[in-house]
């Protein structure tokens, strides 16, 4: 089996991946390759070059992804790729810099895990940018305006790609996760910088037309192109209200047609093979332009 992640090595896009591989597929034998973009993830997956792509999908902190979205609203995703899973992954985020003197003279453990603003200084000292994944620079925007003033902040595609920038030079601390720091040989500078604890979900694509079952806790996901008239949003939502199929998630997205003109990505608690879920895309179809099935899935477990 192959697995196409964000890459490289040391993202949280490969700890959801192993998770799920021992929680679902029960095997962690799984091969990964590495992409540099969630987009090249699923190219790949459409080319049958992997068998699974896992992609982050939003953030409770910071929200969607907008570039998993957008690639699920594609045109070739329809027929071509379908949601087959989630996964949840608590996200620890963790300050890191390349070894230099001033650190190995403070090291404190294996580690060097520094706490106070005065350590923060010391082992900064050098240091002009930080990089790492935008949702990951969001998702720490308070430690970074309170703790790393005057430094320059360049978002990267992935946090593993940063702590590998950071590992090349000693002007860069990352923002990435622990095993990031293990696997390029890094120095962990404060633990935890996110603002508050999050959760990433993590969806399973797959291209070869995967048939799910329902479990009695499903989740499926859809995407809508509204009719252009007063109320069609409130209209097509009524057919989830009436028979009362709970929302997990509603979000809009440009069309990139026209300015204001808007998609909407939706995921409602049930499996499509359930009888009122069938009835309901049924009755949504009337009310849309167009009906998009991105997959029904068992709900991931608990973190």
């Amino acid at each position: 089996m192959k697995i196409g992640i964000l890459g490289p090595a040391g993202t949280f896009t490969e700890t959801a991946a192993v998770q799920w591989l021992k929680e679902s597929v029960k095997n962690d034998t799984g091969e990964i390759n590495y992409y540099d973009t969630i987009f090249e993830v699923a190219e790949g997956l459409l080319k049958n070059e992997v068998d699974y792509g896992i992609v982050p999908i939003e953030n409770s902190l910071e929200g969607s992804v907008g570039e998993t979205l957008d690639v699920l609203s594609g045109e070739n995703a329809e027929g071509g790729m379908q949601i087959v899973g989630e996964i949840l992954v608590p996200i620890r985020i963790c300050l890191m810099a390349k070894q230099n003197l001033s650190l190995k003279k403070k090291a404190l453990a294996k580690k060097h895990v520094y706490s106070s603003h005065e350590d923060d200084a010391q082992a900064l000292a050098g240091i002009r940018t930080i990089v790492s994944r935008p949702h990951a620079l969001a998702q720490c925007k308070r430690f970074l305006r309170e703790r790393c003033k005057g430094l320059e902040l360049k978002a990267v595609d992935s946090t593993a790609g940063a702590a590998k920038l950071a590992s090349q030079s000693e002007e860069l601390a990352a923002l990435a996760s622990e095993e990031a720091a293990d696997k390029y040989g890094l120095n962990i500078i404060v633990e935890d910088v996110q603002d508050r604890d999050s959760v990433t979900r993590f969806v399973v694509l797959s291209s070869s037309g995967i048939k799910t079952y329902p479990t009695g806790n499903d989740k499926t996901s859809i995407l809508l192109y509204l009719k252009d008239s007063p109320g069609a949003l409130y209209d097509t939502l009524g057919e989830f209200a009436q028979r009362e199929i709970s929302l997990t998630k509603i979000e809009s997205r440009p069309s990139k047609k026209a300015m204001g003109d808007y998609m909407f990505h939706i995921d409602c608690e049930g499996h499509i093979e359930e009888k009122k879920i069938k009835e309901a895309l049924e009755g949504v179809k009337t009310k849309v332009v167009m009906l998009k099935m991105l997959g029904a899935y068992p709900v991931a477990s608990n973190y």
